[in-house]
């Protein structure tokens, strides 16, 4: 079953015709029932909808496994506060040479670059997959970027990301997210 899902319209399509869905946990057919929203806390504002649970159910006579699943909106990185665009705009900043504390601040609009080592952590993480993904050799003639002393994980994070802005353009996490069916970060 698809994780992500490009609008809530599409999710909640999705959540109707959940009768021959199968479960991605025990691989039964006729046992998904939807089971409420999925929320995010806001910055002095209501919580907001990112997504639905599934229950493969084993109540009621079923004979699911009881488990849940989670579909969300693409733009939705999972575990973090923020929208998929801000880390965009957070690595876009990166490949264009701001240091990682412009670069948050110009993401985020935050002072202290607390949480920036906690995201580019998680994207050295996944650096493997983005290559993996891009079936890039690793690092061919790194061109250095003018003249700014960057760390080594972020040198070996940035020929990656640059080449998947290029093909997924502005919107990465969310066209990332939609076509690979797997988390960003």
């Amino acid at each position: 079953m698809q994780i992500y899902y490009p609008s809530f319209l599409a999710i909640e399509q999705q959540t109707r015709q959940l009768d021959h869905a199968q479960c991605a946990h025990c691989q039964q057919t006729n046992q998904l029932i939807s089971h409420g929203f999925i929320r995010k806390k806001r910055l002095s504002a209501e919580p907001q909808a990112v997504g639905k649970r599934v229950f493969c159910s084993n109540r009621n006579r079923r004979t699911g496994c009881g488990r849940t699943m989670q579909l969300y909106l693409d733009s939705t990185i999972r575990y973090l506060h923020h929208a998929g665009s801000r880390v965009a705009a957070l690595v876009l900043s990166l490949i264009a040479g701001a240091t990682i504390q412009q670069a948050y601040y110009q993401a985020t609009r935050t002072s202290s670059p607390r949480h920036a080592d906690r995201w580019l952590h998680r994207l050295r993480i996944q650096n493997s997959t983005y290559r993996r993904l891009l079936h890039q050799p690793p690092l061919q003639d790194v061109a250095p970027i003018v003249a700014i002393i960057r760390p080594a994980g972020l040198v070996l994070l940035i020929p990656p990301l640059k080449g998947l802005f290029q093909r997924f353009g502005p919107s990465l996490c969310a066209a990332y997210q939609l076509q690979w069916q797997q988390p960003f970060l």
